[in-house]
C-alpha cells in the first residue's frame, strides 16, 4: 500500500533568540514515568501497538531519548496527546518538531489544534491536521510559524502513528516545541519592522522600518554562515541564495533584531 503523502513545508529552524522558551513540557521525551513521557497522555488501542521510550542512538534526534510509536496490526491508532498549552491570542508561534519514518508498515502525522476553551477553532487545519507525512531518511525536521486566533486560549497537540499495511512498524519522534515569537529577544527592538515576502521566491526581498534609515544586513545559512552582507534602506538581493533557510540579521540606528527567512 502507498502512503499518502502531505505537501508542507519541512525544514531546519534556527532558533534565532536566545531565550525562546518552549511552552512544550518534556518537549525532548528525556523524563518518563510508569512507562509514559511525563506531561503527555498516552492511549493505546485494543488491537496493539504501543508508545514506548527509545533510547537506541540512532533513534534519537538529540539528548538521550525519543519516543517510539510502534503501530498497531489492524484498525486504530497509538498516539500520545499533549493536554492544552495555554497561548496568548494574536501571538506569533513557531510550532516544531523532529520525526524519523523509515517504515513502510507504519504512517504517522501530527493532529493539532487550536483551542477556545474546550471548543476546536478551525484556524489553519489544513498544516495542524495533516494527512500522513511521508517517510524519511534519517531524522527530518517539519516547522509552522503561526498567528493565535483571536479568540485561541490553548494549543491541543497530539501525535497518531497507523498501520499501513498489515504489519507493525514504528516511528519516532523528538524534540517538540512551541515557541511564542513575540516573547522572544529582538523581534521588535526595530520599530514597524517588516520583512517580506518570506517565503522569497523572486530574488528581492523588502525590509521596511518606521525609520526608513538605511540598515545593515546579514543573512546566515543553517551553518552559521555568513552569506549576506550589505547595506540597504529597502531592498536586498538575495537571488544568489539556494533554497532553504536561513537567519536575517537586521540593525538600525544601534538597534537589532534577527528574523527566520526561507528562500523558495
Amino acid at each position: 500500500m502507498m502512503k499518502k503523502i502531505y505537501s508542507l513545508l519541512t525544514f531546519v529552524c534556527l532558533g534565532i533568540s536566545a531565550n525562546a522558551q518552549n511552552l512544550v513540557t518534556n518537549g525532548n521525551f528525556e523524563t518518563w514515568a510508569d512507562g509514559a513521557p511525563t506531561g503527555w497522555t498516552i492511549t493505546v488501542p485494543a488491537n496493539g501497538g504501543s508508545v514506548a521510550q527509545e533510547t537506541a542512538a540512532a533513534n534519537v534526534q538529540n539528548g538521550t531519548s525519543s519516543i517510539r510509536f510502534t503501530a498497531p496490526a489492524g484498525t486504530g491508532n497509538v498516539r500520545a496527546a499533549w493536554t492544552d498549552i495555554p497561548v496568548t491570542p494574536g501571538h506569533e508561534y513557531t510550532f516544531s518538531y523532529w520525526y524519523k519514518d523509515e517504515s513502510d508498515d507504519a504512517r504517522g502525522r501530527h493532529w493539532a489544534s487550536w483551542r477556545a476553551g474546550t471548543a476546536q477553532l478551525t484556524d489553519n487545519l489544513d498544516v495542524l491536521q495533516p494527512d500522513y507525512m511521508v517517510n524519511t531518511s534519517g531524522w527530518t525536521q517539519v516547522t509552522y510559524t503561526l498567528d493565535a486566533p483571536a479568540t485561541a486560549t490553548a494549543f491541543r497537540l497530539d501525535f497518531r502513528v497507523y498501520q499501513d499495511t498489515g504489519n507493525s512498524g514504528a516511528i519516532f519522534y523528538d524534540n517538540v516545541s512551541l515557541v511564542d515569537n513575540d516573547l522572544s529577544v529582538g523581534k521588535n527592538q526595530i520599530a514597524g519592522l517588516k520583512v517580506y515576502p518570506n517565503p522569497v521566491s523572486n530574488g528581492t526581498l523588502y525590509i521596511d522600518t518606521d525609520n526608513g534609515n538605511t540598515k545593515s544586513v546579514a543573512i546566515f545559512d543553517i551553518l552559521g554562515k555568513q552569506v549576506v552582507k550589505t547595506s540597504t534602506e529597502q531592498t536586498v538581493n538575495v537571488s544568489a541564495l539556494k533554497t532553504g533557510v536561513y537567519v536575517l540579521k537586521v540593525t538600525e540606528d544601534g538597534k537589532t533584531a534577527t528574523r527566520k527567512l526561507v528562500i523558495k
